[in-house]
């Protein structure tokens, strides 16, 4: 076993700091234009982002001594975003769809590490690999993206970070729309989302969100119907007091996009040339991904006093699946891939609960806010499951076809059950000093539990894990809202499996280390934010090269980097989102000697976007024009960084045109990827295409 540690410097500092300094000398003169009412709709444009998934308090994000990513329910809509890995292309420190587009799940590498999903503050089902839910991005309001390790206040999470989806929810105003939408792969959907008060003294309001959609495509045989409906209520039952409920049902019936293929013939070229971009590596007449979901949940609030306020966050969540994955496995001559079957059929529930009391108090120069917490979260799933690996005849990948398999018999499945338990008991004290020094300090204490039936043995293996996570931050409020800070965060995730000792594996821990600056320049409607960060990801498994066998809890990952995000109104009509990461994430600790010191699979060094739309004015009032472009640097598909398995760099060119005919109705186009690239997203033993042109265009009326 190899313990060595090669020190390895990151020579981003000089650029790092000419960046910043370019960012910073802009900012007066962004600053110069104040924000104002809108050429087209009448309403003031905001950019304004909260930091309450980092703090789990009212606390705005710049005086938030993390790194954080707002997406809006504007940047949703001007993106055109379908689902949140897409969602999240032109934010700092995130590889956004890396696998290529799948309509199973999302994909996001974030600060080159995983991430975990939350709605509306508590964690979302993801079972057994498979048993993911899924939010549709119709019903979203926001997304709230957490940087680095988030174990303080969320318990058991990777280092990558935490998405944190808000759903939408009753207004106070009487508000709603209608949507149809037409694109490639003969994308076609409707939405509806109509809300306001209940009752003449407004104290009850409701919200309904409706949306169906149906397509082919990307990938041949690849299809998607899925019908989305969302009713919430509010009661604000006096001053102090208030409750909203929130529920949803999903249903989706899929023919997966199979994006798993190899190496040889997409990175690589072959005698008979490149494997079609379309081309699937799966049966499109048995492939399948159905899943229905349904969520019911609240949020309360109660005031005791002008010191005290309880909050409490009940989701119930029940997800059943039947899905039928077909994959590339390898090559056995130069034209025909044997391919394998990933068979699930059954059912996911969670329950999650987080109690918060929040005292906040002043005295002499100090104000003090403390948060006490106890949280829990338990989660089971069942089912029917098979792991072939060897499904159906060869398959051509230069000329396919379908057909010649036998079904999945039951002599070929076996039976899964999973259950996992977390309690957590945390405290987090935020205490201000002259509006201008901000210290945060938290920890926690959690219990999880999980236990799992072998398929092969039919045992049940039981873990027992106790940890405890701590946070720090502190920050400095200027007079001019440059305000600088220096982090630290922990993360745990326990892992299922036993090691070679026949033990269970301990969990991977994370540590992160971080300095930034956030600025919000007085007059600016927007913000600047840079970030460098020291994040260590430990207890990794890793596989000895000489017995593959082997596998222990040896090794570590280290990723360092920076990032910079500019977001604002250059002018009144001209909003601008510019972003831009450097990092180096390596692999500082192996059983492999060779893996030791190169990067980790699909983790670019560098990464690069701008986004910029211009609301004209005058004969072309009502017109608004946008375009992005966005940079993924190389990446490599295994651990080693062979050469022959790295992934070049590409730039992607997307657009957007709307047109406000008057304050009820707009049309929009959005094309991503226009100029329809085709390229390698990223590969990791399998490589991905990625996505292809997509034109869509969509009809609203509000009012």
């Amino acid at each position: 076993m190899d313990n060595r540690v090669v020190p390895t410097g990151l020579t981003y500092q000089p650029l790092a700091y000419a960046i910043l300094l370019s960012l910073t000398a802009t900012a007066p003169a962004l600053a110069a234009t104040e924000a104002s009412p809108s050429t087209n709709s009448g309403t003031e444009k905001m950019v304004v982002i909260g930091g309450n998934t980092a703090s789990k308090i009212d606390t705005p994000a710049a005086e938030t001594p993390r790194a954080l990513s707002e997406v809006t329910r504007e940047d949703l809509d001007r993106h055109a975003s379908k689902k949140i890995d897409e969602a999240m292309r032109y934010s700092s420190g995130v590889f956004a769809t890396p696998y290529g587009p799948d309509n199973k799940t999302d994909w996001l590498i974030v600060r080159g590490f995983g991430w975990s999903r939350y709605q509306d503050g508590l964690q979302a089902i993801n079972e057994n690999g498979f048993y993911g839910w899924q939010q549709e991005a119709y019903g979203i309001e926001r997304i709230e993206m957490l940087k680095g390790p988030a174990s303080m206040l969320y318990g058991q999470n990777p280092p990558g970070g935490l998405v944190n989806v808000i759903s939408k929810r009753p207004t106070r105003l009487q508000q709603g729309e209608v949507q149809l939408s037409y694109g490639s792969d003969d994308y076609r959907d409707f939405g509806l989302d109509t809300s306001g008060p209940l009752n003449d003294e407004g104290s009850v309001q409701y919200r309904l969100v409706g949306f169906a959609k149906k397509t082919n495509g990307p990938s041949d045989g690849a299809k998607d119907e899925r019908y989305y409906i969302a009713p919430s209520l509010t009661f604000d039952i006096s001053d102090d007091t208030s409750l909203t409920l929130l529920t949803s049902y999903l249903k989706d019936n899929a023919n997966p996009t199979s994006g798993f293929k190899l190496p040889y013939g997409t990175l690589q070229n072959t005698p008979f040339g490149k494997v079609d971009y379309k081309m699937s590596y799966g049966e499109p007449s048995y492939s399948r991904n159905n899943t229905e979901q349904f969520n019911a949940g609240y949020e309360f609030k109660h005031g005791f006093n002008d010191t005290w306020t309880f909050h409490q966050n009940m989701n119930y969540s029940y997800l059943n699946m039947d899905l039928r994955s077909i994959y590339g496995l390898g090559m056995v001559d130069d034209r025909h891939v044997n391919r394998g079957l990933t068979y699930r059929n059954g059912s996911a529930q969670s329950w999650a609960i987080d109690n918060r009391m929040v005292g906040n108090w002043t005295f002499d120069r100090f104000e003090n806010t403390l948060l006490l917490g106890v949280d829990y979260f338990t989660a089971n799933s069942r089912g029917k499951d098979a792991n072939l690996y060897s499904f159906g005849a060869p398959l051509d990948i230069f000329n396919p076809s379908y057909g010649d398999y036998n079904p999945v018999s039951d002599d070929q499945l076996f039976s899964h059950r999973t259950k996992r338990f977390q309690t957590g008991l945390y405290v987090q004290n935020q205490l201000k000093f002259d509006d201008k020094w901000l210290l945060l300090l938290g920890g926690r204490y959690d219990k999880a539990r999980s236990s799992d039936i072998q398929p092969d043995t039919n045992d049940r293996q039981d873990m027992d894990d106790h940890k405890y996570t701590k946070s720090a931050g502190l920050m400095y409020l200027s007079d001019i809202g440059l305000n600088p800070y220096v982090s630290y965060s922990e993360s745990f995730q326990p892992l299922s499996g036993r090691n070679n000792d026949n033990k269970p594996y301990v969990p991977q821990t994370g540590q992160q280390t971080e300095i930034g600056i956030k600025y919000v320049p007085q007059g600016f409607n927007g913000y600047i934010n840079a970030a460098l960060y020291e994040l260590y990801q430990k207890n990794t498994l890793t596989t000895d090269p000489n017995d593959p066998a082997i596998r222990s809890q040896t090794g570590m990952a280290r990723s360092r980097g920076l990032e910079l995000e500019a977001v604002g109104y250059a002018t009144d009509a001209l909003k601008i989102h510019a972003s831009y990461t450097l990092s180096r994430i390596q692999i500082i600790r192996s059983l492999n000697d060779e893996e030791i010191g190169k990067r980790l699979p699909a983790t670019p060094r560098n990464m690069a976007s701008l986004w910029a739309d211009y609301a004209l004015s005058g004969p072309l009032d009502g017109l608004t024009i946008g375009s992005g472009v966005r940079y993924i640097g190389s990446t490599y598909g295994d651990a080693t960084n062979t050469q022959a398995l790295k992934v070049p760099d590409y730039t992607l060119w997307d657009a957007m045109i709307r047109y406000d005919v008057n304050k009820q109705w707009s049309v929009q186009v959005n094309a991503n990827n226009l100029a329809d690239k085709k390229y390698v997203s990223a590969c990791d033993y399998w490589c991905y295409y990625g996505d292809g042109r997509r034109v869509t265009a969509k009809v609203n009326y509000r009012w």
